[in-house]
């Protein structure tokens, strides 16, 4: 088995090592939480979300410490820390919410001679593959869903290895019931077989288009074994080339504060539904180059645990700097015009790339072509909302799409031509538990975490059919 290793992206301090648990010592986890499923799954659903709401406590009580090992393992300022510790856990509430309304409640119908209706049931054991950059985010919408809706979690976060342990440490034990989320430490070699001959129900998985890949050919290996469950549902989650598009009624310094220190350098550049390209009207253009590249010179990067410090460093270290530097300068090659950013700067002994702002591009240069996990925006100017919409939509991915303007119909216009699982109106790289998180094409299979919807799709559909002529009222 591989050693498992985890260094401080700011620094390089070794942060966590351990040897890969091996297939069998997944199996008997895996044994226990089917065993606790058949008892997990029994109780109300209004049970369980008392009893998710009441090991959230577990979050708050230990606040500063999760922060900072997150801080640690992955690089993200203290302060963003803290903000996705307290946003994670409003949008667990929310889902006990929704699973306390009645999301997961039978859908009837009643008829002549005729009764039935749709149950959602436990699925089983989910493994729930969670990625480093939004450490808890990610991992708790996997979770919540999954335990909401009666089954337990094997739960592998290898990139951030502190947030399997509080989730453990929270959830495994409830309402004295135990083994119903395990946190496991594993290779990739492990976690395909886990997938490909384990006794597991669904799979969920958040990362990047080829880790998608990687887990759609398990899937595949698995279908053609002999386990008892050969054909497992899945939630795919993977990357985004999301666009933004600066109408020529958009309110101009609202739009540049959005797409800027929200959509693009928010956690760093290092978000799947980032803003990775703008388009922005002629009327606008100029002007919003000039906003942008004030916007941009607010920020500081450095150690993230500074307060004062809102860029931290990239994960992947100097590999990931220098190929965002070489789209920079690829860009440049071809005709783009550099605002501000584009250089690489040394941090105690840490690489970082300067916030860069590209202007003049066009759609054959590289930078709006790949998913750029980093600091980096490019911009286009673009003479109407037509030619908008198809530059938009020449990507192969399809995660978010945005569009600002003050006109109602323009943004209804907007929304019916985007093929994306999230449209927004006036805001960006903005996730509410309220909605759906759905991703098409190279984001994903449209699988949906969050919202009602999300627990009627961690689960189990099952149709029951009755002819009530045939039955005595006993």
């Amino acid at each position: 088995m591989s050693d498992i290793e985890v260094r401080n992206p700011f620094g390089g301090q070794l942060v966590f090592s351990q040897h890969s648990e091996t297939v069998e010592e997944v199996d008997v986890k895996i044994s226990l939480l089917n065993e606790a499923n058949r008892a997990w799954s029994k109780l109300s659903v209004s049970i369980r979300a008392e009893l998710i709401r009441k090991a959230l406590e577990y979050f708050r009580e230990n606040h500063e410490s999760i922060a900072r090992a997150i801080t640690a393992e992955v690089g993200k300022p203290i302060q963003a820390a803290d903000d996705e510790l307290e946003y994670m856990i409003e949008r667990a509430e929310t889902m006990c919410s929704f699973a306390e309304k009645g999301a997961l409640s039978p859908l009837s119908s009643v008829g002549e001679n005729f009764e039935g209706w749709i149950d959602y049931r436990s699925k089983g054991v989910v493994y729930v593959i969670s990625p480093w950059n939004y450490p808890l985010f990610c991992a708790i919408n996997g979770t919540i869903c999954s335990l909401l809706t009666g089954s337990t979690v094997l739960l592998k976060h290898t990139t951030a290895p502190s947030v399997g342990r509080h989730f453990q440490n929270a959830f495994n034990c409830m309402g004295g019931l135990e083994n119903l989320l395990f946190a496991t430490i594993i290779d990739y070699s492990v976690s395909a077989q886990v997938i490909e001959t384990k006794d597991i129900n669904h799979v969920i998985f958040t990362g990047s288009v080829d880790g998608g890949r990687a887990i759609q050919a398990s899937l595949a290996r698995r279908a053609n074994s002999d386990v008892r469950n050969p054909f497992l549902s899945y939630s795919l989650e993977l990357g985004g080339n999301d666009a933004a598009y600066i109408a020529e009624d958009a309110d101009l310094p609202y739009a540049v504060d959005s797409t800027i220190n929200i959509g693009r350098l928010h956690n760093s550049g290092q978000s799947c539904c980032a803003v990775k390209r703008v388009f922005v009207h002629r009327k606008h253009y100029e002007a919003y180059l000039a906003a942008a590249k004030e916007e941009i010179a607010k920020h500081r990067f450095g150690d993230p645990m500074d307060p004062q410090t809102t860029l931290g460093p990239l994960v992947g270290g100097e590999q990931t700097v220098v190929r965002l530097k070489a789209l920079v300068d690829d860009a440049r090659k071809n005709g783009a015009r550099l605002i501000c950013g584009g250089e690489v700067v040394i941090v105690d002994k840490t690489s970082f790339i300067e916030p860069t702002l590209l202007a003049d591009v066009s759609m054959d240069m590289k930078v709006m072509d790949v998913e750029t996990f980093g600091p980096v925006l490019p911009v286009m100017v673009v003479e109407s909302d037509d030619e908008a919409i198809r530059l938009i939509q020449s990507s192969q991915y399809g995660l978010t799409s945005a569009i600002f303007t003050d006109s109602r119909s323009r943004a209804e216009r907007f929304v019916r031509q985007m093929n994306t699982g999230t449209v927004f109106v006036n805001r960006c790289n903005f996730v509410d538990a309220r909605l759906g998180w759905i991703g098409y094409g190279r984001s994903g299979n449209g699988a949906v975490t969050l919202s009602p919807l999300g627990l009627q799709t961690i689960s189990n559909p099952q149709s029951v059919n009755i002819d009530p002529s045939r039955l005595r009222n006993t």
